[in-house]
């Protein structure tokens, strides 16, 4: 059995000792060398790493990897929790680096034999006060989703131009980070739907008058693909909180904002909800 996860990095850092971990240093190309494999051999898009986020170390494994059985990804300061090291119910609880070698990276053989049997692990969902859509736009350029709505129904699959719909403009749960773990195979069709739409979009949309931020376009749009992915496969999905290592701020405070957060869209889904039923009436 081999699992491997890819740690994407663009820094040196701390990393778990479990071997099945496998830092991958993202847009490597013409970088200084970090000591870890670089995104820029064999087959690779490491040169767009500005524009792809993550997904230049995602393209490069798996276009590159070999007889790897189970593959995920997770992020240098960004990993599952599988021991409850987080706090319940937060999707993401915030570690300092003097921390790191405590925790507990190490992947259960209970939820690895789940992942053989289709289901695919990812972080428990990030609710939002208002359609994904809308969030979007508040901070980068909306009208791409025009493209990938017309282009998904060029491509003629029915499933997939419906849950885009109800995933971008009808809710308000995501599922953050590019992260996730799942069987080799059903990587493969993710990477075989994901990746011509995204090159797709590229010969389409011009994006040379974005700002740094909003360069970051496909790593972001991939975060929403994924959830039209998974939700249009109909997938087993296995929620885990996300162990965060941060310095900026406290457990605490991390907590109180997503309590903060939390109470505040729940309000708001039940006006909206209250408000629905008066109309009903």
């Amino acid at each position: 059995m081999d699992i491997k996860i890819l740690v994407a990095t663009h820094k040196q850092y701390w990393m778990p000792e479990d071997k099945i971990y496998l830092p991958i240093h993202v847009g490597r190309v013409e970088k200084a060398d970090l000591g870890y494999l670089g995104d820029d051999t064999g087959d690779n898009i490491s040169a767009k790493n500005a524009n792809y986020c993550e997904l230049t170390g995602l393209y490069w494994a798996w276009k590159n990897l070999k007889n790897v059985d189970v593959i995920g990804l997770c992020h240098y300061r960004r990993y599952f929790d599988f021991h409850k090291q987080c706090k319940w119910p937060y999707p993401i609880t915030s570690f300092t680096t003097s921390q790191f070698k405590l925790l507990d990276f190490s992947i259960p053989q209970s939820v690895v034999d789940r992942i053989l049997k289709g289901g695919i692990v990812v972080p428990r969902s990030v609710i939002y006060p208002i359609p994904l859509f809308y969030d979007y736009a508040s901070c980068n350029i909306f009208c791409v989703f025009r493209f990938f709505s017309r282009f998904i129904e060029e491509r003629g699959d029915a499933k997939f131009i419906n849950t885009f719909e109800v995933v971008i403009f009808r809710n308000n749960k995501l599922i953050h980070y590019n992260m996730f773990i799942m069987k080799w195979d059903d990587f493969n069709n993710y990477c075989n739907w994901l990746f011509p739409i995204l090159k797709e979009a590229e010969k389409r949309i011009d994006i040379s008058h974005y700002n740094v931020i909003q360069k970051r376009i496909w790593g972001y749009m991939a975060e929403r693909l994924m959830n039209v992915w998974l939700y249009a496969e109909k997938k087993n999905l296995l929620f885990y909180p996300v162990i965060w290592i941060n310095n900026n701020s406290s457990n605490m405070e991390t907590r109180i904002k997503y309590l903060c957060r939390t109470l505040r869209y729940n309000l708001i889904n039940k006006l909206a909800t209250l408000q629905l039923t008066f109309k009903t009436k």
